[in-house]
């Protein structure tokens, strides 16, 4: 049996809700006056986006026994699916009117929260004791290469986690807060601001700031409730937005980063800049926190306290020991420091084996790739991917406001190998991350424009004539605000149709020195692309509706390198 809480004092604060500070103690018995109303289920959905709800509901249902499934997305279908899976069930949520439309049962925290506060909630001390065994939680792998696979948490590992990252990074100094931008479904939020918060006597502050002025309030509400300092846990995506913006950021004494390798130079920028040493981890669903490495000083990881790493009998990298209750084979590929992981058994992350790509007999990581695409100028978000499984080059979606595309692609060339120039590139408003960052591949082919189907090229005189066919998704990410109501398919994403007729036969388009658009194009209209290209150098082109065209013009053209 191990305790709920550990580390606390009975009067001392557990959770800041809304700046109003709760003890441990008071915790304590409002976690177990909500769990003996909770509806008798097994499982237990929690769906509150409330920092204080959240862990209030955690600990309700860790008294009742019950085990909290954490779905991979916010999708109600993704919610659907997982109720045929995991019948027996309800849902936590933030307050009625947040209930979702899942047909179980439904408990809202926030009322429990506000009877708290007005009357003086009956203190429970010490704190209940949970079996080591009991299934905490159901938690999911990411989904960003495929289906999300189900990996149940006992109380016991969950704890030992825990105590894997406090030994790794030190325990907060008595005072400190924890601020996190992650949710609390994942691993690593769950880690950080959940399992941190109930075993290392340290208070979660409710807030879970999206914009930088979000963080900055909230820093600056923590220090006037009374915490002496912050942890902040984030994202390498979160973390380089919030330094876009924020030339300080007071109370912060330390930031703790994961689901993504941070860039060494931004690690740097922000411990310059901001006078706060940043720690990452590397770690998994399956596993939790594996290591870690302050990436500002060093490229390579350290093993977390109490693990061991090395190479399977088929030469996979795996780890062991610690709060791992097996040894677990790894995905990544890692390089170490010294042969087998002697020593210190230091490494650096390579990237996944689905991260590197092969093109025109050249290799590359996407990692690296993404890496170059996120420094350029004006560009503040983008991922390059594989448009299919069998594709031999690479497409991107950008988030640039203000940037041209063909200005995007100049800078880029100077930065990665023509080979992986990503055609077609896509201006989007924004990505489909999840809340941890990560990007399902599924979602952003989704983004893509229905793939272009060429036929057969013929040669005449020197001319060559491609067609093909294409339409033009409601959901593609150029249309929203264009023209609301009566959508009209922007002239530049007509143009990427045809680049990607001529990329897919082999040619690079160079300038469009002429093109005039004749009638408005509305999406989901089936599009014909006619494209005649005179001595390998210029293309003549047009895309027609129902045998009438609605866009003709001229390309400067020639064989693209990455054919060659």
């Amino acid at each position: 049996m191990l305790p709920l809480l550990r580390g606390y004092e009975p009067d001392q604060t557990v959770l800041f809700d809304r700046g109003r500070p709760i003890s441990a103690g008071a915790f304590c018995g409002m976690a177990a006056a909500t769990a003996v109303r909770l509806p008798g289920a097994r499982f237990a959905f929690n769906l509150c986006e409330g920092r204080a709800e959240f862990l209030l509901a955690t600990a309700a249902a860790l008294l009742a026994r019950h085990t909290l499934v954490l779905p991979p997305s916010r999708l109600a279908r993704t919610r659907a699916d997982l109720l045929d899976v995991y019948p027996d069930s309800y849902c936590f949520v933030d307050a009625p009117a947040r209930a979702n439309d899942l047909p179980v049962p439904h408990f809202a925290l926030r009322p429990a929260l506000e009877d708290a506060h007005e009357a003086v909630p009956i203190a429970l001390w010490p704190p209940p004791l949970i079996p080591r065994a009991h299934i905490v939680a159901i938690m999911f792998t990411s989904g960003t290469t495929g289906a999300p696979q189900p990996h149940p948490k006992t109380w016991g590992e969950m704890c030992a986690g825990t105590q894997t990252l406090l030994s790794s990074f030190g325990v907060p100094p008595r005072g400190t807060a924890i601020l996190g931008t992650v949710p609390p479904q994942h691993m690593f939020g769950f880690e950080t601001t959940v399992m941190l918060a109930l075993q290392a006597g340290t208070a979660l502050l409710d807030a879970r700031p999206v914009y930088p002025a979000d963080l900055s309030h909230a820093t600056n509400e923590a220090a006037a409730s009374g915490a002496a300092a912050v942890w902040l846990m984030s994202t390498p995506l979160q973390l380089r937005a919030f330094h876009r913006e924020l030339r300080a950021l007071p109370h912060v004494t330390r930031i703790i980063t994961a689901t993504m390798p941070l860039d060494r130079d931004l690690a740097r920028a922000i411990e310059r800049d901001w006078q706060i040493p940043v720690d990452e981890i590397f770690g998994c669903t399956e596993g939790g926190i594996l290591a870690t490495r302050r990436p500002g000083l060093s490229r390579h990881f350290l093993p977390a306290v109490g693990l061991v790493f090395g190479r399977s009998p088929a030469g996979a990298p795996q780890v062991s020991g610690g709060h791992l209750a097996q040894t677990l084979i790894l995905d990544d590929r890692l390089l170490p420091e010294s042969p087998g992981f002697a020593g210190g058994g230091r490494f650096e992350i390579l990237g996944r084996d689905d991260d590197m790509v092969k093109i025109a007999g050249k290799r590359a990581s996407l990692q690296a790739l993404n890496g170059e695409l996120l420094a350029l100028p004006g560009v503040v978000d983008g991922a390059m991917f594989l448009p299919s499984a069998d594709a031999t080059r690479l497409a991107a979606v950008i988030v640039a406001p203000g940037c041209a595309k063909h200005e995007i692609r100049k800078t880029l060339a100077g930065r990665i190998d023509s080979a992986f120039m990503p055609r077609p590139l896509i201006l989007a408003h924004s990505l489909p991350r999840d809340g941890n960052g990560k990007l399902a591949v599924g979602e952003l082919r989704a983004l893509l424009p229905a793939p272009v189907t060429a036929t057969a090229p013929s040669d005449a005189d020197d001319n060559q004539t491609l067609t093909g066919s294409a339409v033009v998704p409601r959901d593609h990410p150029a249309l929203p605000g264009h023209f609301p109501g009566h959508p009209i398919v922007p002239g530049v994403v007509l143009l990427e149709l045809m680049e990607a007729l001529l990329a897919h036969n082999g040619y690079g388009v160079r300038g469009c020195p002429q093109v005039k658009f004749l009638i408005p194009v509305a999406p989901q209209t089936p599009l014909t692309l006619r494209a005649v290209i005179s001595h390998h150098t210029s293309a003549r082109f047009a895309i027609d509706i129902a045998g009438k065209s609605a866009v003709v013009g001229r390309f400067d053209c020639g064989p693209s390198v990455v054919d060659t």
